[in-house]
């Protein structure tokens, strides 16, 4: 019996805030899921071991170990056909503060477009041969607010890494619809992850003032946006950009 194709789920960056929430949805709806972070996934944070989740420790810049755990999943059960690139990163200097253009290193810009952009890529090259073979597949990349209009809080590393994920969203999405693959972006503004919450409150207090609902995004919101890109009824949603951001921003 061919197996549905739209049951296996990468997450990335599943350890915590939305790619937690991400994963925790799929599973609720039948997915099987590999959750990966480079600080770990916590099983129980996820209802606990389940024979349709894999729980990883690794970094999306470690190419090697990522293709090995998409080689495994698909011995297991079968290709990819959903990918939730999630996993992202977001540099301070020691006061809090995102470095100005002066300021950033060459060693802030390579890890942070590493991690932010290029990750995403490889990963795509990774299991988009498997959703081809198979004619379905979801790929949606986050982004951020922070890509799409000037940030209050993020860098200019952050910003660049963040639009680049527009463009690239774009090209895949071109690309490879006529194969039965999706691409879509979403561009999060302020959500009350555990990151969020590192900051002083009056600082999250300000944002939510500017913002017309008057409040943060929460984590499980967003995640019931990517996980509905992901669906079946979403097969005609290519190349979209999903602004989740309050009102904040309207284009």
């Amino acid at each position: 019996m061919k197996q549905d194709p739209s049951k296996v789920a990468l997450v990335t960056g599943a350890g915590r805030g939305i790619g937690l929430e991400v994963a925790r949805l799929l599973l609720a709806k039948g997915y099987r899921v590999l959750a990966v972070s480079r600080e770990g996934v916590e099983a129980p944070r996820l209802g606990g071991a389940s024979a349709q989740l894999r729980t990883e420790r690794a970094d999306v810049t470690d190419y090697a170990a990522m293709q090995a755990l998409v080689d495994s999943a698909r011995e297991q059960w079968g290709p990819v056909s959903v990918l939730m690139n999630n996993a992202g990163i977001s540099p301070k200097q020691a006061d809090g503060n995102s470095a100005g253009i002066l300021d950033i290193t060459p060693a802030e810009w390579e890890s942070v477009l590493q991690v932010n952009l290029t990750s995403i890529l490889r990963l795509c090259q990774m299991v988009l041969p498997g959703m081809r073979d198979q004619g379905w597949g979801r790929i949606v990349n986050v982004s951020s607010l922070a890509g799409r209009a000037k940030s209050l809080v993020a860098g200019g590393s952050y910003m660049a890494s963040k639009a680049g994920v527009l463009g690239l969203t774009r090209a895949i999405a071109a690309e490879m619809a006529p194969h039965g693959i999706t691409a879509n972006a979403i561009t999060p503004g302020r959500i009350l992850t555990e990151m969020a919450q590192q900051a002083a409150p009056s600082v999250n207090e300000n944002y939510a003032a500017q913002i017309p609902v008057r409040r943060l995004g929460t984590p499980e919101e967003v995640a019931a946006a990517m996980v509905f890109l992901a669906a079946e009824e979403a097969g005609f949603i290519n190349g979209a950009i999903l602004d989740i951001n309050g009102g904040f921003y309207m284009p």
